[in-house]
């Protein structure tokens, strides 16, 4: 085992789970306990609940769970161990020696390759060879402060200039490789980045886990080229700048298109810009913007493709419970462009006048259409109704109603009506999916595990068993009388129950922060929900009994077979039971 029991207890003990919590997310009381929104999904209503009792969370949307190892494993995107000096470092608590596991030490060497990499690229960039690099980033009018804030440097026009160079100081080709430095053809490597400035990419803890590079030469098949994905980079749960911009006093963010958008509000005193890394927003990027505000001001680019990033930003934030926004600039395509030209306290005025999301699509709904003649008017409303009865807040629908009658010269009733008509329908529909659901519910919940009232006696069983030794390891020997892994036809059942009972009889722990070791997080929800479902009923030894019945009539009846090796008589046997379950 990389870090001892008293260890890990140690570090768990001195985290307490809302605490640890609520400095990612906003935490709202609920009896002895607090709900939030998930961070690990999206969602607008709470589902995610942290359990005092237990020092545990669990969501009922994503079936995301464990315990505050867990939490930070998801959260911060580690693994077991790194999780657990992490907030070893938080509590000020001392690693014992040795610790390190053979992952770990290689992402340390790789975020320290990837720091002499920058080191390199700095040096070169205020050397003889980086010319092009200082004359390019003076045009962008970046000043000296700023390059050296954020770390830019210059990438020589060489095939091996980095190469070489890291070789000489310790590196191997293959942990080269590994980073995303080099790349290979025909088994010959060589650098990645060539003849581009370099902005290094620095994660919340101020890790450099990636590179973005912009060329110089203007027929080069690509502008900007990013890192591949490594042991440490990883796009679509990263933002550029997000090291500067979590310290902001602002209470919303200022989200780009570019690296040069940010770095020049940066410059400009806006240090609450981010930027996603060559791609499109993802999910990951929206939750993670949820930990740091409440508000994302969206400033894309004016163009085609600005204006269609937009709507899936707008989209993905509205998912995550994050308000949106948007930048209406005329006069500069970019960001970078606008500040250069109007200056900070221009781009300040812009941001006062951004309007909410609502309104920048109703406005674009009007696009190409002749709002002055009849037929325009009625194909703007046709859309216009359909947006406004997607508002679930009766004051902000009123407010948008009343500005698309302005916006056509109709009496506001006339278009609630039509609103709350859609509305109804709307909600007609969704009791017809509702009741769809109910005649053929879904199998799996987002943890995998299927509803509980959907289970099947022997599927109850399992669970139940495993909840009892997980509350009561001292209770496994009279399992082991008369049950065996085998009975356990689930197979993440099976797993769970074999590393229990391995554990027990080796005298290790079985709670939530023990298990976290040999399982993955996601699996790690998994576990919490059995637990959870199970903690609802006291923990009987008439249960267990009840339980451990089951299974071995289950053994008797169907000669130990997994559900997949049933026949279809014995398959139909099972499908009645769980169809009567459903009817009651």
């Amino acid at each position: 085992m990389a870090l001892p029991n008293e260890f890990i207890e140690q570090v768990r003990d001195a985290n307490e789970i809302a605490s640890v919590a609520s400095s990612y997310i906003s935490l709202k009381r609920a009896g002895r306990d607090n709900v939030c929104l998930c961070p690990f999904h999206s969602e607008k209503t709470p589902s995610c609940h942290i359990y005092t009792d237990t020092q545990s969370f669990y969501c009922f949307g994503c079936g995301a769970g464990g315990d505050v190892i867990t939490f930070i494993r998801l959260i911060e995107h580690l693994d077991y161990v790194e999780s657990v000096k992490f907030l070893a470092q938080r509590a000020n608590i001392p690693l014992p020696e040795d610790s390190l596991d053979k992952r770990a030490e290689a992402k340390q060497r790789m975020l320290e390759i990837n720091r002499q990499a920058a080191r390199f690229f700095r040096d070169i960039l205020l050397s003889e060879k980086g010319l092009p690099g200082r004359q390019y980033l003076q045009q962008r009018q970046l000043s000296e402060n700023t390059v050296r804030k954020y770390g830019l440097g210059f990438a020589p026009d060489s095939w091996d200039a980095l190469k070489n160079h890291m070789l000489s100081i310790g590196c191997t080709e293959r942990e080269l490789l590994d980073a995303a430095l080099l790349a290979q053809k025909n088994n010959h490597s060589y650098d990645k980045f060539r003849n581009r400035v370099m902005f290094p990419i620095i994660d919340r803890r101020g890790n450099i886990i990636g590179f973005g590079g912009r060329t110089l030469e203007p027929d080069a098949p690509a502008k900007y080229l990013n890192s591949d994905e490594t042991l440490v980079f990883h796009k679509r749960n990263s933002l550029f700048s997000l090291n500067f911009a979590k310290n902001t006093k602002e209470k919303y963010l200022i989200l780009c298109e570019g690296y040069m958008d940010v770095i020049s509000l940066n410059q400009a005193g806006f240090d609450n810009a981010v930027a996603t890394l060559g791609t499109a927003i993802t999910p990951e990027q929206a939750r993670l913007m949820r930990q740091y505000c409440e508000e994302v001001v969206i400033s894309y680019d004016s163009d085609g493709a600005g204006q269609k990033a937009t709507m899936k930003a707008i989209n993905l934030l509205g998912e995550a419970g994050v308000e949106a926004r948007v930048l209406q600039m005329s006069g500069a395509k970019d960001p970078d462009e606008y500040v250069k030209k109007y200056g900070a306290d221009g781009f300040r005025l812009l941001l006062e006048k951004s309007g909410g999301a609502i309104s920048f699509e109703l406005k674009k709904l009007a696009l190409g259409l002749d709002m002055d003649t009849p037929e325009g008017k009625s194909s703007y409303l046709k859309k216009a109704v359909n947006l406004l009865a997607s508002i679930e807040n009766k004051i902000d629908r009123m407010v948008y109603i009343n500005d698309t009658a302005k916006l056509c010269g109709l009496n506001a009733g006339e278009i609630e009506k039509a609103v709350d008509e859609k509305r109804r329908a709307l909600a007609f529909a969704a009791r017809k999916n509702e009741a769809r659901e109910l005649i053929n519910p879904p199998k799996k919940r987002g943890d995998g595990l299927v509803p509980h009232s959907l289970l099947s006696p022997a599927e109850k069983a399992q669970r139940g068993v495993i909840a009892f030794i997980i509350h009561s390891p001292d209770l496994l020997p009279k399992i082991e009388k008369r049950l065996s892994e085998e009975d356990f036809k689930d197979e993440f059942c099976g797993k769970l129950y074999g590393a229990a009972a391995r554990r027990i009889k080796n005298g290790e722990s079985v709670d939530l922060s023990a298990l976290g070791e040999e399982f993955s997080a996601q699996e790690m929800g998994k576990i919490t929900g059995i637990i959870r479902e199970n903690s609802l009923l006291p923990y009987q030894k008439e249960r267990l009994e009840e339980y451990i019945r089951v299974l071995e009539n289950h053994r008797d009846r169907y000669g130990g077979k997994k559900p997949s090796e049933l026949s279809e008589e014995e398959m139909l046997k099972q499908m009645e039971l769980i169809r009567k379950k459903v009817g009651g």
